[in-house]
């Protein structure tokens, strides 16, 4: 049966507003923090993008740098890149004094003093049989070197080269202490008639030493020796920096 308009607002219950205050209040919803297995699936995804683009950028340049490479190496260009003067002489001028070769002497030096005059009489005197060995290094000066010594044909496939005579270098010779000996010795003029056996050793028999090395490098032909090896050196220098016709001649020698 139908109900009248009035009907069904009077069985309808109104609240008071003090009751609907303390009706229970709705929480508003919470969001779903995100799982732990979510988290590292985020993080590696980005690790592995970022891996991505630094792998790709690593890829471009080695392929960039073995291409270029490439490019140097299997060049096809016939035309000759001239290589001057100045270019050879810097090469071998990088260092002043070129070793090629050492020798290994032995020498013999005898030494005696004796006092002079009326102490002569007394027989008195001191000596020394020194045997010494050292190293004697021969090469050649490279600071003598200029642009007038090198010659380079215009099509840039032939050169020439005028180095200086090979030399001995003398600050460079080494005694060996080690296996040099006092082969005798004999002291009987007091000190303050005769030098200190220690000044005679320094300032006397080492220099005399050294001379003697060097006069025995000579007779032994390290000059020779050295000439020789400079030109092989020398030769394949020069051949590696491109030219076809290469000659090395010493300064004073008959080209």
């Amino acid at each position: 049966m139908s109900q009248s308009i009035y009907e069904t607002a009077k069985a309808i219950t109104v609240r008071p507003v003090d009751e609907v205050s303390r009706l229970p209040q709705q929480t508003p919803p919470v969001m779903p923090q995100p799982s732990i297995l979510r988290v590292l699936l985020a993080f590696f995804g980005w690790l592995l993008i970022i891996t991505l683009v630094l792998v790709s950028v690593v890829t471009l340049g080695s392929v960039w740098l073995m291409s270029s490479t490439a490019r140097d190496i299997f060049n096809f260009d016939t035309r000759t890149t001239i290589v001057t003067s100045q270019a050879v002489v810097e090469s071998i001028k990088q260092v002043n004094k070129q070793i090629f070769i050492e020798h290994y002497n032995t020498v013999d030096i005898d030494y005696t003093e004796a006092p002079e005059g009326w102490l002569s009489w007394l027989g008195i005197d001191q000596s020394f049989v020194l045997l010494l060995k050292g190293r004697v290094p021969a090469g050649f000066d490279l600071t003598q070197l200029s642009e007038a010594d090198v010659w380079i044909s215009s099509d840039g496939k032939r050169v020439q080269l005028v180095l200086p005579p090979p030399m001995i270098f003398v600050d460079n010779v080494n005694i060996d202490f080690e296996n040099s000996r006092i082969l005798a010795q004999r002291d009987t003029c007091p000190t303050g008639i005769c030098q200190d056996p220690i000044n005679v050793l320094q300032e006397q028999m080492m220099p005399e030493g050294r001379k003697l090395l060097m006069a025995a490098s000579q007779r032994s032909g390290i000059l020779t020796q050295a000439a020789n090896d400079g030109k092989r050196y020398y030769e394949q220098l020069l051949k590696s920096l491109g030219f076809e016709e290469v000659q090395v001649i010493i300064r004073g020698e008959v080209g």
